[in-house]
């Protein structure tokens, strides 16, 4: 009789340790039961426990009759309180939660498609936030999982700038591709060409490539892709250079497109003038700053000429 006591206490204390350590992957699986069940996506929203900025979000957004009453149409609502303690270490390294609050968008198998951290917006802006990146990832898995016979470039171009603006780079990356095969224009190749800059050196061999690519496409600069490739090389060199790199060397891009078209590129050649000038002030290069200002003023149009004239009369101020 005693033994059988013990036997049931130690169960019933068994029985209790694991509902607490598993409570929350219990309320998943409920929460991600019904989303399948209702083929709805889910807002989960992860609180810090002691953190004001959490604690302002339930009172403010969360608890807002008017958001539950949206929210509550158009997804499965999930809210969890952290205290980032041991039981819940498994949980905040799953959903890679590294403060709080934050949204999580999933589909309804639980998978994240898009996630944000706390903005101060009423809550009007959340639930426009919210519900936009819902009928995105609907309106890409729609436009993903149907065969088109006509490829309308603009539409692409709409639905992978919508892809970026979410967590999981697939989406984007697989309309990335359909547009480098079936474009008539430049933008995907563009597009293809940053990506791969933004990720390696200048010189790495798929970078090259793509550049090449790419301007061939456009080899007398008509689309203005030579301009475009110099803007993104020179952004690039001008945020790595280092203490001891001649500044200079960060113009090489610009003034290579400047001398192969200059004049020739009339929307552009101006913009790259003041790109230079503003570049060169910026370094203290004052006098040869002027000059390609001044070049930039007389080939700008008439809407832009007054802007540049103010940043010559403050460069020439400098002087003084």
């Amino acid at each position: 009789m005693l033994i059988r006591l013990i036997l049931h206490c130690f169960l019933l204390c068994f029985i209790s340790v694991v509902n607490c350590e598993n409570q929350w992957q219990l309320k998943e699986k409920r929460i991600i039961k019904s989303a399948q069940a209702e083929n709805r996506p889910i807002v989960a929203v992860f609180l810090g426990d002691d953190c004001p900025w959490s604690k302002k979000l339930r009172q403010e957004i969360l608890d807002s009759p008017h958001f539950l009453e949206i929210i509550n149409t158009e997804a499965i609502l999930w809210i969890n309180s952290l205290k980032q303690n041991e039981e819940e270490k498994s949980f905040i390294q799953k959903y890679k939660v590294q403060q709080c609050p934050v949204f999580l968008l999933l589909d309804p198998n639980g998978k994240e498609f898009a996630r944000f951290d706390y903005i101060p917006l009423n809550v009007q802006g959340y639930t426009e936030m919210i519900v936009n990146q819902i009928e995105n990832f609907q309106e890409i898995c729609l436009a993903l999982g149907r065969e088109e016979t006509d490829f309308d470039e603009q539409k692409w171009q709409e639905l992978y700038q919508k892809a970026k603006e979410l967590s999981i780079p697939c989406f984007y990356q697989v309309i990335l591709e359909r547009g480098l095969h079936k474009e008539k224009g430049n933008y995907f190749h563009l597009e293809k060409f940053a990506t791969l800059l933004e990720k390696h050196k200048i010189k790495h061999p798929q970078v090259r490539k793509a550049k090449q690519q790419l301007l061939n496409r456009d080899s007398d600069n008509k689309f203005g892709m030579h301009f475009k490739v110099a803007v993104l090389e020179f952004q690039k060199i001008s945020s790595r250079l280092k203490s001891k790199d001649r500044p200079e060397k960060a113009l090489i891009p610009l003034l290579q497109y400047v001398h192969q078209f200059g004049k020739k590129d009339v929307e552009n050649y101006w913009k790259g003038e003041l790109m230079i000038a503003e570049f060169l002030y910026s370094n203290k290069f004052t006098l040869t700053a002027l000059e390609h200002a001044e070049a930039a003023y007389l080939t700008s149009p008439e809407a832009a000429k007054l802007q540049i004239a103010e940043t010559i009369s403050f460069m020439k101020q400098s002087l003084k």
